[in-house]
């Protein structure tokens, strides 16, 4: 079906100026040699800075076209065109005026002398057109009328063809799928600048599409019959072939890479950003940016590199495809239930990740399973300490990058990484101290002394000693802060005689016992104990703006003012049976690289924050250590029942005290 368009005609636009004993007792680390880490991500970025963009393309030899919305120097708004080089440097900008809106899509020529948007134009009305911008001329053509299409998505060119994918509401004549996309009337054509026409192309339900590269066009939709698919289209035969068949609606937007190969997406159920797969193989992943954000803008690949809006800075950013991905074996990973949520970036590695309760995840790593690779644990659940006395992994003494990466935390975290014989046994990859945010001037006002330090004896009195009117801003919730102190309690004692579980029961008793936090909220709260950085979003200017100037960072209260502040700690260990052993270790000598160039982690000795925030935050962190958790079951029965007066201090003490006897006799 085609459809007759209007001759071109020339708009003209003047161009104008972002194991306990790890390997002494049968390993080595001799054998196959250490592969290197290679490039760390950071070093390959290229950032195109731009306030708020809304669409871009690339061309093949790195030039970047950037539309975004901003104000002219009279203040007046307007959508503008920005020309980047292939280092981000901006080369200048087009002006479209007041009279183009709703440009939502841009593709480059392959030849890259022309750029291709869609738009309204208050010239020709309120439908949308679609225009070409000559990068040699810098004058404007108006190619078509797109009549039918209220907006169209994405734009990309096939030889000398544009296609583009847009909506129209009343076009779907087939009933749509109701599980997965969200249809309301997708339609794909081809625009000819020959023959000055559009065609329809054969997808009754297509979703999102990208150049192959090798002259055909990679189209994901749905087949009635045979449900989610990538498809090919091949215009010069004008036929299209099925790829590969989703069992279910996985992503909405990607970029063919390799020559239509392999794809590139992101997608609302993957918390490791950007990842590639083969088109014929998509539930193998390996992860190549981890703050992508795909709501805005489609991930895109042209003259091999990689470009994605950034969620950390939220600007455009590109890097080489080669220089990242690793064509690897499948890495499988295993971690303990929703662990992957927190899984750390997977440096292009491909990673089959396994999530296992506790309890298998520990059996596993005992059993000296072979058929995983790497496993993730966290000191916090009674697995750490178990692991750590009585789990066997390689050592990662000489994997290149893990040594300066551990010289920029503080030493507590080296510690924990570290036996007593030497040997680095795994790779601290996040560490978590648990503690509270105080608006000071609002504390000085309500008559609250709070520091760091503060045990959990002066916690309450400070608490008790305030009026029920303040106490509605306090958050300070009892089961989170008896949960803090069991870690706290459990990590360095081995049984309950003696004052120190007796003092700081008799204070969380009061704890329990005077109602707090009844009107604070995130906006307004004198104290908050929050779960540590990880849930306080720490570094980020939101928080520093939500909390204010004068909010500073504690410690939780302690048994003792000298202890030191009690974290968690989230680490990679390496299966010393694992037929891709030296391949894991290859993957934490890249991590280890990414990591050591984060300027955003606290545990570095170097980290530098902003106010009074972070300043707090830094000097939590410097007074740190890592303590490996008791398992619950051996304390918990009976814990909250203790705290909330159900259960005698007797009672709870005589239950408990032979668990313990068991636990650390064993």
């Amino acid at each position: 079906m085609k459809y007759i368009v209007m001759k071109n005609k020339k708009i003209k636009s003047c161009l104008m100026a972002a194991g306990l004993c790890l390997l002494f007792s049968g390993f080595s680390a001799c054998g196959k040699k250490q592969a290197e880490p290679g490039i760390p991500l950071q070093e390959l970025i290229v950032e195109y800075p731009l306030y708020n963009p809304l669409a871009y393309a690339a061309a093949e030899d790195g030039t970047v076209y950037i539309v975004n919305f901003d104000q002219t120097e009279e203040g007046e708004p307007e959508y503008q065109l920005h020309c980047f080089d292939k280092q981000g440097t901006h080369e200048g900008w087009v002006g479209l005026g007041e009279e183009y809106s709703m440009i939502e899509a841009l593709a480059v020529s392959e030849d890259g002398k022309q750029v291709y948007f869609t738009a309204q134009n208050a010239e020709y009305g309120m439908d949308l057109y679609l225009f070409s911008y000559s990068a040699e001329d810098k004058e404007i053509d108006m190619l078509c009328g797109l009549s039918y299409f209220d907006h169209v998505r994405q734009l990309a060119v096939v030889g000398d063809a544009v296609y583009l994918l847009g909506q129209s509401p009343n076009w779907q004549i087939e009933k749509a799928p109701d599980s997965g996309y969200s249809f309301s009337g997708e339609r794909l054509v081809g625009y000819l600048p020959a023959a000055e026409e559009l065609v329809q192309l054969g997808f009754d339900f297509p979703v999102s599409m990208s150049a192959s590269g090798t002259g055909t066009l990679i189209v994901l939709g749905y087949l009635t019959g045979d449900g989610y698919c990538m498809m090919e289209y091949d215009p010069a035969k004008d036929s299209m072939q099925v790829i590969s068949r989703l069992e279910n609606y996985k992503f909405d937007r990607f970029a063919a890479c390799n020559g239509g190969k392999d794809v590139i997406y992101d997608y609302n159920l993957n918390s490791r950003g950007l990842v590639l797969s083969d088109i014929r193989q998509l539930s193998v992943e390996a992860e190549l940016y981890p703050d992508s954000m795909t709501i805005l803008m489609a991930p895109g690949y042209t003259g091999g590199r990689v470009y994605c809006h950034s969620r950390q800075t939220g600007s455009l950013i590109s890097f080489p495809l080669a220089a990242v991905q690793r064509n690897n074996e499948e890495l499988t990973f295993i971690s303990k239930e929703n662990g992957a949520l927190n899984a750390p970036y997977g440096c292009g590695y491909s990673m089959n990740r396994v999530e296992l309760s506790d309890d298998k995840l520990t059996l596993k790593i005992l059993a000296r399973d072979k058929d995983f690779d790497l496993c993730m644990g966290s000191t916090l659940f009674g697995s750490g300490g178990n692991l750590r006395e009585n789990g066997v992994f390689y050592p990662l003494n000489d994997v290149p990058e893990i040594e300066e990466y551990l010289n920029r935390c503080f030493p507590f975290v080296r510690e924990a990484a570290t036996k007593e014989d030497g040997t680095i046994w795994m790779l601290p990859v996040d560490v978590n101290i648990f503690g509270m945010v105080i608006r000071q001037k609002a504390a000085e006002e309500a008559g609250l002394s709070l520091y760091d330090g503060i045990t959990w004896k002066e916690f309450a009195q400070e608490i008790r000693g305030t009026t029920e009117e303040t106490r509605k801003w306090i958050e300070a919730r009892p089961s989170f802060l008896t949960s803090v102190f069991g870690h706290q309690y459990f990590t360095r004692y081995h049984t309950l005689e003696g004052e120190a579980f007796q003092d700081a029961y008799t204070a969380l008793f009061e704890i329990w016992n005077t109602p707090c936090g009844g009107e604070a909220s995130e906006d307004n709260f004198i104290l908050k104990s929050v779960g540590g950085p990880i849930w306080l979003g720490f570094g980020s200017d939101y928080t520093r703006q939500q909390y204010g100037e004068d909010a500073a960072f504690i410690s939780m209260p302690k048994l003792g003012a000298e202890d030191r502040n009690i974290a968690n700690c989230v680490y990679l260990a390496v299966n010393p049976d694992s037929s891709r052993r030296d391949e894991a270790r290859a993957y934490l000598a890249a991590l280890a690289a990414y990591l050591s160039r984060s300027e955003e982690l606290p545990f570095f000795k170097d980290w530098q924050g902003e106010g009074v925030l972070d300043k707090t935050m830094h000097k939590t962190y410097e007074n740190g250590e890592i303590g490996f958790a008791v398992d619950y079951d051996i304390y918990g029965e009976g814990f909250d029942e203790l705290f909330s007066g159900t259960m005698t201090l007797s009672e709870y003490i005589k239950r408990t005290e032979q668990k313990l006897e068991m636990y650390w006799g064993e």
